[in-house]
């Protein structure tokens, strides 16, 4: 069965990404510089969206209001497609052409050049 992960936002050049398996978070934090996950009951967490995580070199605008609402719903188009195409897909958070915060939803394979 395929998987649904989210790439979380780096902000340590060091690190290339983290991958959490959406199934696995069950607590979500959000305001508007960041979004963090979480699973209740574990003081863990990881960043999934920040706003100077885009790597544009000049200040990026605040996160949506409701963009962790728009990770649900992104989750929810994400299964779907995983269901029909049965391909391990990735939602990631990024500015799209107009400069407007939006999460992406892209094949595990795409992400790999191998």
């Amino acid at each position: 069965m395929a998987e649904i992960w989210v790439l979380g936002t780096r902000l340590n050049m060091d690190r290339s990404g983290q991958l959490v398996r959406a199934s696995d978070i069950s607590h979500l934090l959000a305001c508007n510089e960041k979004i963090t996950a979480a699973r209740i009951g574990s003081d863990d967490t990881v960043m999934l969206a920040h706003k100077d995580g885009v790597g544009l070199g000049a200040p990026a605008p605040l996160l949506p209001e409701n963009f962790h609402l728009a990770l649900l719903v992104k989750l929810g188009e994400a299964r779907k497609q995983a269901h029909d195409n049965g391909e391990d897909l990735v939602v990631l958070p990024g500015l799209d052409d107009n400069k407007e915060w939006d999460w992406s939803i892209v094949p595990a394979s795409e992400l790999w050049a191998g």
